[in-house]
């Protein structure tokens, strides 16, 4: 072993198993212990010598004890792998025995003139056995060797494979049966008895091609009790169920002894008595429900399969037959079975679920059908436990294949999605049917996050309290009203609480997640990237978005784009690196969010002022709530929100619709100088804390006052309005900057000044409006549009005047601040 390390890249070897290495202290990596369930990285290898060792279980070895566990293999097949990779094992030639008619006889217990008289004789090695077809002539040779040879049995070339002993089928007949078993010596140990038999040469070789000729006899298949044996039966069952074979078919076995040959061997002078045991408890066997037939592979697996011909499966692993001894062995440490496909509703694309057998329990993955199919990327499983390497990755490509080929009438078709909420009247993860979530691990812990801790009796008596305070219960309704937005089809909108630290914004925030499940878990800050936030967005599509914490956006920009993404509702198109385009992803959401500041600024755009009902205040009377509601969702959660929806699903939506649409007409009414989108959204928080307090509180009353002391805080119109705002910024500049318009204005010169009016040079200006963070165009059309500034075209379309500056012609912005006068001065307090 020391010579195998210098030559080995132990780096590379250990690779094939673990997907995630890192450096620890001197020539070591640290990795995931495969042989217990660990949490955390606990196992490290030597990157020069291989050794490894795990600290939490203890495991420990070389590179030849880690295959050993790993692929579950004798040490001795072990160290021949490390040969291989290390460049160093050489194939020995084959061990061939001679192996004589007199050896065969004295193995199986036949008189040689016996076995003489069927025409097998000596080879060059081992023996030659004749198959002829029902005339006597000879259509296959097959050679026989030594139990100790490497080789088995070998066909001469030209041979026709057939069953072996065609030429006493007219016996057969008279007799009105015949007995199927695997191989020649079978067939040769009964014909001793005078029991008619046909040789089946291979537990798999079975031709449907070979069922006419039986028609009008009786048959018994033999089964051994093994894989061979099952794949015998399993092989021959469905050639006859194809060929539809008339005849009554029945299934034998020898309590205790594998075959014929042995039961002779041990019992020659009992072998009729019992043979004829073995025939009375002959089973029938109905070849209509061969192909419908479900095996139990292994007791308690989720789904249950035909097991292809040539396989085998059980907690201990996957089997087959190797072609060239006949028997089992196993390909892969791990027995994975093919749960159910999935067909994609986002994307028509189709993948597998597959179970498979990890640490005492059933796991279940979804996958590409093209990663499971290929060898080169079914390593791939290795990362979530399975023991697939390249060394058996083609074994279990085909055993994946022929179970699917084997069960495809049977494996249930179901649908996946890859977002959460509303699928018909089915709500994803509360009420979903046989809806399968199809998500990224990384999304996983968000699906987790949507997890019920506590009852919903504890969640209203501790919670319900807080509602007395309006802004806290504004929150809580708004988490409610995210599912109400697509069937009502209502535009997205944000509800942002903002104000002093210590005011129990976030514990306002963590209770309406709380509605839904583990608020720590669904709670993100606006530490975050745009993309990342759309794509919770994408998933959490129909439920509330939280984030908490605007202060640790950075940039006011970066705010005003995410306030325009998310309200998009859609994610932004993007490539693939094939050339196609990206999946979109669309949702319907409230987002609630808190800061020490508001979302929008004086400069906003009106687009995210509509968007955006800004909640200034404190949503508990003292820190004391706060602190006590951050424990409680820390306990209690995710039950109150799929009480909600169960309520919601039975409801009629249309009678919901014209309901919102009543309380949006009663507000527009009371308010008429409030922005028709905050009264739209108000409203439909009123109505959902209206049903809410019927359906979960139990205490109706107080929703649509509740609903107006928000409304009565928000900005009106005039307030919103950004053409507005930069207006009157221009007039608080202009006053600022008076001296600027005075031949002693000190360099640059911003204009001129005639009584009330100021004319203004146009690029000043501009700089001015830019700085404080207004465009500058958008705004001089729609002033010079209002009639706030003066323009020379009846038309509206240009925003200047020429006047004469310096002899010259020259274009100012034209203003007349003259209305200020009119304005009536504030009394002091």
């Amino acid at each position: 072993m020391e010579d195998l390390d210098r030559k080995i890249d132990w780096i590379k070897f250990y690779s094939n198993y673990f997907k995630e290495m890192k450096p620890t202290g001197q020539n070591k990596m640290l990795v995931h212990c495969p042989f217990h369930d660990d949490q955390h990285a606990s196992m490290w290898f030597n990157v020069e010598n291989g050794l490894w060792k795990c600290e939490a279980c203890g495991e420990s070895g070389n590179g030849q004890t880690f295959l050993e566990k790993i692929e579950n293999i004798d040490g001795k097949e072990a160290y021949k792998r490390l040969l291989k990779i290390a460049g160093e094992y050489k194939e020995s030639k084959k061990k061939m025995v001679k192996y004589t008619v007199e050896d065969y006889c004295n193995e199986k217990h036949f008189p040689i003139e016996y076995i003489t008289s069927l025409g097998i004789k000596n080879g060059k090695v081992g023996i030659s056995i004749p198959y002829m077809d029902e005339s006597g002539q000879i259509i296959a040779n097959r050679q026989r060797y030594h139990p100790q040879s490497s080789m088995r049995f070998s066909w001469n070339r030209g041979s026709k494979v057939h069953l072996y002993g065609l030429w006493k089928l007219n016996e057969f007949r008279e007799k009105g049966y015949a007995i199927l078993v695997e191989g020649e010596s079978d067939a040769q140990t009964l014909w001793l008895y005078g029991i008619p038999a046909l040789g089946v040469p291979g537990a798999s070789t079975f031709n449907p091609e070979w069922v006419p000729i039986l028609q009008g006899l009786k048959i018994y298949i033999h089964q051994e009790p093994d894989l061979g044996g099952e794949t015998f039966l399993k092989k021959i069952c469905e050639a006859l169920s194809y060929k539809r074979f008339e005849g009554e078919v029945y299934k034998i076995s020898i309590p205790g002894v594998k075959d014929p040959s042995q039961l002779h061997i041990e019992d020659a002078e009992h072998f009729k008595e019992r043979w004829q045991a073995v025939i009375n408890m002959a089973q029938p066997i109905d070849l209509k429900q061969v192909t419908v037939q479900v095996e139990e592979v292994i007791p308690g697996a989720p789904i249950q399969l035909r097991m292809p011909a040539g396989w085998r499966i059980s907690q201990d692993g996957i089997y087959t037959i190797n072609d060239k001894t006949g028997l089992s062995e196993r390909v892969c440490r791990t027995p994975i079975l093919l749960n159910s496909r999935l067909k994609s509703l986002d994307t028509g694309e189709e993948k597998m679920e597959i179970a498979f057998f990890r640490d005492g329990n059933w796991q279940k993955e979804i996958v590409q059908r093209s990663t499971i199919f290929q060898s080169r990327t079914i390593t791939q499983l290795a990362d979530i436990g399975i023991t697939v390497t390249s060394e058996n990755a083609k074994h279990l490509v085909r055993f994946l294949g022929a179970l699917e080929s084997e069960n495809i009438d049977i494996l249930p078709l179901r649908k996946s999605v890859s977002q959460l909420g509303w699928y018909g009247k089915y709500f994803i993860p509360f009420i979903n049917d046989d809806y399968v979530l199809d998500i990224d691990r990384n999304s996983q812990k968000w699906v987790n996050a949507y997890t019920s801790q506590g009852t919903l009796e504890d969640w209203i008596k501790y919670i319900g309290p807080y509602r007395n305070n309006d802004i806290f219960r504004f929150i809580l309704a708004s988490s409610f009203a995210a599912p109400l937005l697509r069937p009502l089809n209502h535009r997205i909108f944000f509800v942002h609480n903002w104000g002093d630290s210590r005011g129990g914004k976030t514990a306002a925030l963590k209770a309406a997640l709380s509605v839904w499940g583990d608020p720590e878990e669904l709670m993100t800050s606006f530490n975050a990237t745009k993309v990342g936030l759309e794509r919770m967005a994408g998933f959490f599509n129909d439920l509330p978005l939280g984030i908490d914490e605007k202060q640790v956006a950075g940039k006011q920009e970066f705010i005003e784009q995410l306030v325009y993404m998310l309200a998009t509702g859609s994610s932004k198109l993007r490539g693939t690196k094939n050339g196609g385009i990206q999946s979109m992803k669309s949702w319907r959401t409230i987002v609630l969010t808190t800061g020490e500041e508001p979302l929008t600024t004086m400069t906003s755009q009106t687009g995210i002022a509509t968007r955006t009902l800004e909640i200034n205040g404190k949503p508990f009377e003292n820190e004391f709530d706060a602190r006590k509601v951050h424990e409680i969702t820390s306990e209690i959660f995710g039950t109150a929100g799929p009480e909600f929806l169960r309520h919601l699903i039975k409801s009629d939506m249309a009678e919901l619709k014209d309901k919102h649409k009543e309380i949006q007409d009663k507000l527009t009414t009371q308010y008429p100088d409030k922005l028709g989108s905050h009264i739209s959204a108000v409203a439909l928080v009123i109505l959902a804390d209206e049903i809410v307090s019927k359906w979960i509180f139990g205490k109706e009353g107080g929703s649509y006052e509740m609903g107006c002391s928000i409304l009565e805080s928000l900005e009106d119109l005039q307030e919103t309005d950004v053409v507005q705002k930069a207006y009157e910024y221009i007039q608080d500049w202009i006053l600022a900057n008076s001296k600027q318009f005075t031949n002693d204005a000190r360099e640059p010169r911003y204009g001129f000044q005639e009584e009330n009016i100021y004319y203004i040079f146009p690029a000043i200006l501009e700089k001015a409006l830019k700085d404080a963070g207004f465009s500058f165009k958008k705004t001089m059309w729609e002033l010079a549009k209002r009639g706030l500034i003066y323009s020379e075209n009846s038309d509206k379309k240009r925003y200047t005047v020429v006047k004469k500056f310096n002899n010259k012609a020259t274009r100012f912005v034209m203003i007349d601040l003259s209305n200020l006068e009119n304005l009536e001065e504030t009394p002091p307090f």
